[in-house]
């Protein structure tokens, strides 16, 4: 059996990669980071990325394939609510006058292979976590990802 520590630092290993893995991804996109896994309070946002029309706050979840639920559904709207109290937090620090938009970097470990879904403005948008339709925003991670 996994002592407590253990299990936390092995979920934080995977945290890290899966959070290289989104920056690599938005990087490639277009998108500049501001910050990594930004605290204060308590309150943590794992990646704010910028682009010339946008600071978008992102939140990464990860999962394994033997997993029945996809990594997005973790969060609720709890989870949401403790997101935006972070980023308002945020602003007040680092002020900006982009548009603000939340979103959700899903990230499932194959057996070979990485599959991430990006789901854009997941809060409030189009393609939020209500209303998603998932199959049609894959993308394949086929680098390695012992490289980085």
């Amino acid at each position: 059996m996994m002592k407590p520590e253990s299990k936390y630092k092995s979920n934080r290993k995977i945290g890290n990669k899966a959070e290289k893995l989104a920056e690599i991804w938005l990087i490639r996109n277009g998108y500049q980071i501001a910050h990594k896994n930004w605290f204060k309070n308590h309150q943590e946002i794992d990646l704010v990325v910028e682009n010339a029309k946008y600071r978008v706050f992102v939140e990464v979840k990860f999962n394994n394939a033997k997993s029945m639920n996809f990594p997005e559904s973790k969060i609720n709207k709890y989870k949401r609510q403790f997101i935006q109290n972070c980023a308002q937090q945020y602003q007040e620090e680092f002020p900006c006058n982009k548009t603000i938009r939340f979103d959700i970097i899903a990230i499932t470990q194959s057996a070979f292979s990485y599959q991430l879904f990006h789901m854009k403005d997941a809060f409030y948008g189009r393609h939020s976590c209500k209303s998603s339709n998932r199959l049609s925003h894959f993308y394949d991670i086929d680098f390695n990802v012992k490289r980085f």
